[in-house]
C-alpha cells in the first residue's frame, strides 16, 4: 500500500513560501559567493573604472566644442580626439572583461546552488515525493537556478555598476551646471514612482509565471512516466487540453510581463526626450548667463543620454531580479524543507560479524489518519527464510519500507542484532538490506554501472563475480560489448527478464546480510522466471530473507510464513502447517489454485 499523495503544493503553500523578505534572500543568497571573493573583487574594481571612462566622455566633447570648433582652433583638437578614442576603447575593453567576470562568476554560484539542490534532494525521505511532483522539483534546479544565474551575469553586478554611473554623472552635472541639473529633478520622481509601480506588479506576475512553469514541467514529466496508460485508456485529448490549458494561462502570464516591461522603457526614454527637449529650451534661455555655453549645453544632453541608459537598464535588471528572488524564494523552501529520515544520534554501529536477526516490536505505523500496521511482533532469526503473505492492504510492503527506513512507524521499533535500527547510520542500514523489486529501475550507462551504481568499494572483479553467480552473465556476454554495453533510459533495450536479473546481480554485489524479495517473478515470462528463481535461491544462500509473496507457489519451501490481515498478524507457520489450521492461508492458496492454475490474488500491499 502506498502511502496517498496529498493535495498540498505550492498553490496551498504561497502563505509560507513568499513571506521572505528579498533583502534576506540576497543576504542568505551572498554566502554562495564566499569562495569566490578574489572575482567578486574583481568585478566591483571595475564598476568606478568603467563608470570613470564614461563620465569624461561629455566633458572631452564640451572643451572641444568651446575650445576648438566654435572658435575654429586646430590646435590640441587631434589631442581630445585621441583621448575620446582611447576612452571609448578602454570602455570597451572593461566591458567585456565585466561582461567575462559576472558571466564566469554566476555560472559558478548557479553550479553550486545546484549541487546543494541535488544533494539536498538526495537525502529527502520518501514521503517528501509522495508530495512533490518530480516536474516541480526538477523545475527548481533547471529553470530557478538559471534565473539566479541571470541575476549574477546580466543584473546584480551591472546593477551597482549602473547605480554608480548615475551617482557619477548627477554629480557631474552639479558641477558642470548647477542650474541645468533642475531640469533632471522634474523627472526624477516621476521615474522613480513609475519603477516602483512597475517593480512590484512585475514581482507579482514573475511568481505567477514560475509556478505556472512548475505545473507545466510537472504535466509534462508525468505525459512522459505515463505513456503507456494514457494510450491505453485513449486520454490523449484530455490531456492535451489540460496542459493547452496551463499553456495559455502562462502565456497569458508573459505577455503580462512583456507588457510591463515594453511600457518600463517606453516610459523612461519618452521621459528622456522631454527631458532633453526642456533643457534645449531652458539652455537657451540661460545662454550666455552663469557660465551657460553650447559646449556646456552639449555635454549636458551627452550626460542627459547617459543618464537615462542607465535608469532603462535598471529598470530591466529590476525585472531580472524579480525573477531571480522569485526563484530563491522556491530554492530556498525547498532547501529548508528537513528530510523526515536522518540518523538519529548518537549513532550505533554495527561491527561485523553481523548475523542478521531481526526483531519487529509492537509496531504501529499509519500513512496519515489509515492504520497500516498494527502491534506487529516478529522475531527472526540469522538465515531464517520469511515469506510475508496477504490480501491487498494488509501492510505487507509497508513492514519492509520500515525495515529499510522508507518509513518510521509510529510506535515501536525494529532492531538488526538487538540495536535499533534509528540508531544505525543510514548508509549502513541501506547496505545491509538488499532488496529486489517487482521491476528493476535501470540508468542510462553501462551493465556494469547499473550493477556497481558507482560504488568503489564493488570492483570490477567482484561485478563479474556476481553476473556469473547469477546467471546474468549468458546474457551479458552476448551483448555488444559485454559489461560495458551502454543501456538505454530505464534498460528498455532489455528484456523484463533480463533487467530482473540485473536487479539481483546488484544485490548480490553489494553483498547485503538481510535480503528483501518483494516477488522478483511476478512481471517475467515462464522461462525467465525459472532463471530468475535459480537466481534467487543462489542470492538467499546464507542470508536473512524476507519474501513478499503474491503467488503462493513461490513460497512453498520458505522457514515459516508470516500471513498479516488488517495490519495485525493472522497466522504463522509452515506451508504445511498453516494449510492444516484451514484459516487465511488455507483459503488464499485454494482461491489460487482452485481451477487448478495460479492466479494472482493481490497487489502491492
Amino acid at each position: 500500500m502506498m502511502p496517498p499523495v496529498l493535495a498540498e503544493t505550492e498553490e496551498t503553500r504561497d502563505g509560507n513560501l513568499f513571506n521572505m523578505h528579498p533583502y534576506r534572500l540576497l543576504w542568505r543568497f551572498f554566502r554562495y559567493a564566499r569562495p569566490y571573493r578574489g572575482w567578486v573583487a574583481t568585478a566591483l574594481t571595475l564598476l568606478p573604472v568603467a563608470a570613470l571612462l564614461q563620465l569624461w566622455q561629455p566633458l572631452l566633447i564640451q572643451q572641444a566644442v568651446d575650445h576648438h570648433l566654435l572658435p575654429g582652433r586646430a590646435e590640441g583638437f587631434g589631442a581630445i580626439l585621441l583621448l575620446f578614442l582611447l576612452l571609448i576603447l578602454g570602455q570597451f575593453a572593461v566591458g567585456y572583461l565585466q561582461s567575462a567576470v559576472n558571466t564566469l562568476l554566476g555560472q559558478r554560484l548557479v553550479r553550486d546552488m545546484r549541487r546543494e539542490l541535488f544533494a539536498h534532494l538526495l537525502r529527502m525521505d520518501a514521503a517528501f515525493f509522495a508530495h512533490n511532483a518530480s516536474g516541480r522539483l526538477t523545475n527548481r534546479i533547471s529553470n530557478d537556478t538559471e534565473a539566479v544565474s541571470q541575476m549574477i551575469s546580466a543584473g546584480m553586478i551591472n546593477l551597482l555598476g549602473d547605480l554608480l554611473l548615475l551617482l557619477g554623472i548627477a554629480v557631474s552635472m552639479v558641477l558642470l551646471s548647477p542650474r541645468l541639473s533642475l531640469v533632471t529633478l522634474v523627472a526624477l520622481p516621476i521615474i522613480v514612482l513609475g519603477t516602483l509601480y512597475i517593480t512590484r506588479r512585475m514581482r507579482t506576475i514573475q511568481r505567477k509565471g514560475r509556478l505556472l512553469q512548475a505545473r507545466m514541467a510537472g504535466h509534462l514529466t508525468e505525459e512522459v512516466e505515463g505513456r503507456e496508460t494514457i494510450r491505453l485508456f485513449h486520454s490523449q485529448a484530455k490531456n492535451r487540453a489540460t496542459y493547452d490549458g496551463m499553456n495559455r494561462a502562462y502565456l497569458e502570464t508573459a505577455l503580462q510581463a512583456n507588457f510591463f516591461e515594453a511600457f518600463q522603457f517606453s516610459f523612461i526614454d519618452a521621459t528622456s526626450t522631454v527631458v532633453i527637449a526642456l533643457l534645449f529650451w531652458y539652455g537657451g534661455f540661460l545662454y550666455g548667463d552663469a557660465g551657460i555655453s553650447i559646449g556646456v549645453v552639449v555635454a549636458f544632453i551627452d550626460y542627459i543620454r547617459r543618464l537615462f541608459f542607465p535608469i532603462r537598464e535598471i529598470s530591466g535588471k529590476f525585472t531580472t531580479m524579480q525573477s531571480a528572488i522569485t526563484a530563491l524564494e522556491r530554492i530556498f523552501a525547498l532547501l529548508d524543507t528537513a528530510p523526515g529520515i536522518v540518523d538519529h544520534e548518537p549513532v550505533q554501529v554495527l561491527r561485523p560479524p553481523v548475523k542478521g536477526a531481526i526483531a519487529f516490536r509492537q509496531l504501529h505505523f499509519r500513512y496519515g489518519s489509515e492504520p497500516v500496521l498494527q502491534g506487529i511482533e516478529l522475531h527472526i532469526a540469522p538465515g531464517e527464510r520469511i515469506a510475508v503473505v496477504g490480501p491487498t492492504g494488509a501492510g505487507k510492503s509497508s513492514l519492509i519500507k520500515l525495515l529499510n527506513r522508507t518509513y518510521e512507524p509510529q510506535q515501536g521499533m525494529i532492531a538488526i542484532d538487538g540495536v535499533d535500527i534509528r540508531r544505525l547510520p543510514l548508509a549502513q542500514l541501506r547496505r545491509l538490506v538488499g532488496m529486489v523489486q517487482q521491476e528493476t529501475f535501470l540508468f542510462a550507462g553501462s551493465v556494469a554501472e547499473n550493477i556497481h551504481l558507482g560504488d568503489p568499494e564493488i570492483t570490477p572483479e567482484r561485478v563479474r563475480q556476481a553476473a556469473e553467480e547469477t546467471g546474468a552473465m549468458a546474457f551479458i556476454a552476448s551483448l555488444p560489448q559485454g559489461l560495458a554495453t551502454p543501456l538505454a533510459e530505464r534498460g528498455v533495450n532489455l528484456s523484463a527478464g533480463q533487467r530482473q536479473l540485473l536487479g539481483i546481480t546488484r544485490v548480490l554485489a553489494f553483498q547485503p546480510r538481510i535480503l528483501v524479495m518483494d516477488e522478483a517473478t511476478s512481471s517475467v515470462d515462464t522461462l525467465s522466471e525459472r532463471l530468475i528463481q535459480e537466481a534467487v535461491e543462489r542470492l538467499m544462500a546464507g542470508r536473512t530473507s524476507l519474501i513478499i509473496a503474491h503467488r503462493l507457489s513461490t513460497i512453498l519451501h520458505a522457514d515459516r510464513i508470516i500471513v498479516l490481515s488488517g495490519g495485525r498478524i493472522a497466522e504463522q507457520g509452515s506451508h504445511t502447517s498453516l494449510l492444516a489450521h484451514d484459516g487465511l492461508y488455507a483459503r488464499l492458496y485454494a482461491l489460487q489454485f482452485a481451477e487448478g492454475r495460479e492466479q494472482a490474488v493481490d497487489g502491492v500491499g
